[in-house]
Order: C-alpha cells, then sequence, then structure tokens
C-alpha cells in the first residue's frame, strides 16, 4: 500500500495569496512571462468552518483492487506492533474491521454520484481522540474516538476526488441506527459559514478571529458530547469550480504555532531581526506539537530523537514561515542554525523535566 499523506492545511494569508495570484493572471507574454492585472476583480467565495480537534491525525486506506486495508499516520503506514496510540490494533480488531467495512460501502455509494470512473482506492482521514492520545483539549478527555473530516477516492487513472463528508455521514447514520461505534464525523457537530471577498479581505479577520476564539473558550465537539473545556480552533474549506479545493486553519492564542501581531493574518508579518523571527517561529506550542508527533509515532521520546525533533520543527517553521522569513528580508541559512540550538536547548529541558 503506498503512503498518501493528508494534505497540509495552509494559513489564510498563504490561501490570500494564492486566490489573488491567481485571479490577477492575465496570461503569458510574447517571451512566455506570466502577465498579472491588478485591477481585475477577484472572488467571493463562502468557506465552510468544522470544529479542529487535537488529538493524532490517521486514516485508513483501502485499496479495492487486492482488498488489503493499512492504517496510517501523516508519516508512515501503521502496524499492530509498530501503531499509534492503538489505532492500528483497533483497525484489525473486529470490531473496528466491521466498521470500516461499512465505511468503505458508503463512501462507494456516495462516490457514485460524484466520480464517473473505476476507482482502485479510497481513504478515510480523520482525528483519533482520547485521554490516551492528547488530553490538553476538552476533547481528549472524553473517551477514545476517530472523527473523520476528509474521504477521498481515486480512480484507475490517477484522478483524485473529495467526497462529501456530511453526506457519507447521513448515511452512516441511516444504516447504523445508533449502534455504538468510534467512527464519528466532524460535519455532525457545529459548522460555521463566512463569505470571503478577496477584493477585501482584511474584512474576514474580524468573524474569522472571533469564531476561532469561541471554539477555542469553549469547544462545541466536547460540549455536544457532555464536557465543557477548551477547543483549538477551526479548519475551513472551499470546493471551486475555478480555485479548486482551498483549505486553511484558524487556531486560538494558545495553539498558534507562531506569535504574530494578530490571531488571523492576511499577509505575512515583517520582523525586524533574526531575534524577533525566533521569538515569533519558536512557540512552546510548535515545539509540544512535534514532541507529541514523535511520541505518537515512537512511543516515547528520548535522545535518540533529537535529529527526527529538529528536522520536524525546521520543516514546520520553512512550510508555515517562509513568507514572513522573505518578507523579513531574511534568509533560510541565517536562521535555521539558530532554529535548531534552541529546539534542541528546548528539547534537552524537556526530556531533563520528565
Amino acid at each position: 500500500m503506498i503512503l498518501r499523506k493528508y494534505s497540509s492545511i495552509e494559513q489564510f494569508r498563504h490561501i490570500v495569496a494564492d486566490v489573488i495570484h491567481r485571479a490577477e493572471y492575465v496570461g503569458q507574454d510574447a517571451n512566455d512571462e506570466p502577465m498579472y492585472d491588478p485591477g481585475r476583480p477577484k472572488p467571493v467565495l463562502t468557506f465552510r468552518g468544522t470544529v479542529k480537534l487535537h488529538g493524532s491525525n490517521l486514516g485508513v486506506a483501502f485499496d479495492l483492487l487486492s482488498g488489503a486495508v493499512a492504517a496510517q499516520s501523516k508519516e508512515r503506514l501503521l502496524t499492530v506492533k509498530d501503531d499509534n496510540f492503538g489505532f492500528a490494533a483497533w483497525v484489525a480488531s473486529p470490531e473496528g474491521a466491521a466498521d470500516l467495512e461499512q465505511l468503505r460501502r458508503l463512501m462507494l455509494v456516495v462516490a457514485a454520484d460524484q466520480v464517473d470512473q473505476p476507482l482502485i482506492a479510497c481513504r478515510a482521514f480523520g482525528e483519533w481522540c482520547g485521554p490516551k492520545v492528547n488530553s490538553k483539549t476538552a476533547i481528549g478527555q472524553l473517551p477514545l474516538r476517530w472523527v473523520l473530516f476528509g474521504l477521498l477516492v481515486t480512480t484507475s487513472e490517477g484522478k483524485e476526488t473529495w467526497l462529501s463528508v456530511e453526506r457519507v455521514a447521513t448515511e452512516w447514520a441511516f444504516q447504523r441506527n445508533e449502534v455504538p461505534s468510534l467512527i464519528h464525523f466532524i460535519t455532525d457537530y457545529p459548522q460555521y459559514s463566512l463569505d470571503i471577498d478577496f477584493n477585501d479581505p482584511a474584512a474576514s479577520l474580524e468573524p474569522l478571529e472571533r469564531l476561532t476564539l469561541e471554539v477555542e473558550a469553549e469547544c462545541p465537539v466536547a460540549k455536544a458530547l457532555g464536557l465543557s473545556g477548551i477547543g483549538e480552533g477551526i479548519v475551513w474549506e472551499c470546493c471551486d469550480s475555478k480555485y479548486g479545493r482551498l483549505v486553511f486553519k484558524t487556531k486560538g492564542a494558545k495553539h498558534k504555532g507562531t506569535k504574530n501581531s494578530g490571531l488571523v493574518q492576511i499577509e505575512p508579518e515583517v520582523l525586524a531581526s533574526i531575534d524577533a523571527f525566533m521569538d515569533a517561529v519558536l512557540t512552546d506550542s510548535r515545539l509540544e506539537q512535534a514532541y507529541d508527533i514523535i511520541r505518537a509515532d515512537h512511543g516515547e521520546v528520548n535522545g535518540e530523537h533529537l535529529g527526527l525533533f529538529l528536522k520536524w520543527v525546521g520543516q514546520d517553521v520553512m512550510k508555515e514561515e517562509a513568507d514572513t522569513l522573505e518578507a523579513s528580508g531574511l534568509e533560510r541559512k541565517q536562521v535555521m542554525g539558530r532554529v535548531n540550538q534552541q529546539a534542541k536547548r528546548w528539547l534537552q529541558t524537556r526530556l531533563a523535566e520528565g
């Protein structure tokens, strides 16, 4: 089974830059160089928001040709002997296998209305939540569950199509008739809708920040399940015929990986120095996330994992903050040594504390 990672979720400013760039594109000139017209109108797109849960991002892949079923994390395929908080063990259990077979069948039913080519694979992505996974937010203090947020099918020609999670959830609820399962759907819980005018994206900052802080103050999913407590943020998604699938995240102040002047931004922040950049990007939230991911994949974190830890932190900083680096007039080689040094000290202190 080939690992197909769940797509990385962008920041709002990255989506703004991408949409405006594409909207202003006119074509190629005589020298085959791209031409842009800043005066061209930008779209107004409707984004749907679902609650971002704090657990472990895990998935299941169904090979429709061989019948194989594989559990996976964001980084690797899982086995019962090389697991991630018991997820692969659940996938291989009689109860898990039965529930997953029903999920596979329902995905194919919904896919029949969206795809007109033969399928070779289905993939389900969700957040594995529970006390042993991550108890830092309210959802992690409730019993173990797998909350699905992404359903993907692949055709024999390699084309990928994201299915409607809401449609599969509706079919699931109808067929299950309240029979208990660890499988849940994020669309069964409170959702949000926001029209974003990319002619004036700054107008969307207030509702994005307000809704995100409301979710951080009290997780709507946990509240619906009977527990009041802290949440993480919101994932916003738009599927448009011209601009494709656009997804970004907004996190509360306690979960953001970067210190910014505002909770949500429409453009990269200009930082005055390397020290300012370091202070902004090497937050406890980002470093704790790296620690938690390694713990999930390896069962523990010790000194032997230093290389993996530094690699993850460095890649995440560059993925999320390359535009901030450029806007601040800094270069990668100027900061990465400092990033590694500071992240190394943080991990050594964390391990010493136990």
